[in-house]
């Protein structure tokens, strides 16, 4: 796909493509989604929570909703859309730093676990999701 043509399948998208890809993925429900991130790891450094938390789960950002749209049809469909490049690696930093915080946490360094909680896992959410409600606006288009 041409870079003109990819332009065109984002900005030039039918009704009917737009409704295609509002099936694939609901944009309002992966942000949600990774929203809700902070608080599960805040009640997991806190000792509140049940769930097993895995760093080499979490870091893998192909597991989640949103993560296997962006690997498949996603992908297939907006690969040379600079905005879902950025998204794509956007999220994958955002497992990423999730990871860290949980990997500190049980190396039993909990000072470090929060820092990296409130500073780069913070940081890089507030970029997933400025990215992702970004690309909600051009395939909706609105923007």
């Amino acid at each position: 796909m041409s870079f003109i043509s990819a332009i065109r399948s984002v900005f030039g998208m039918s009704e009917e493509v737009r409704e295609e890809v509002r099936r694939e993925i609901n944009f309002f429900e992966a942000v949600e989604a990774h929203v809700a991130w902070k608080q599960r790891l805040v009640s997991y450094l806190q000792g509140a929570s049940q769930e097993k938390l895995e760093p080499h789960v979490i870091c893998a950002d192909n597991r989640c909703t949103l993560g296997k749209w962006i690997h498949g049809s996603g992908k297939a469909r907006f690969s040379e859309i600079p905005l879902f490049r950025q998204l794509t690696d956007e999220h994958a930093k955002f497992h990423y730093h999730a990871a860290q915080v949980v990997e500190a946490h049980q190396a039993a360094n909990p000072a470090l676990a929060e820092k990296l909680l409130s500073e780069d896992f913070a940081r890089q959410s507030k970029k997933t999701v400025d990215c992702l409600t970004r690309l909600h606006a051009q395939v909706s288009g609105k923007e």
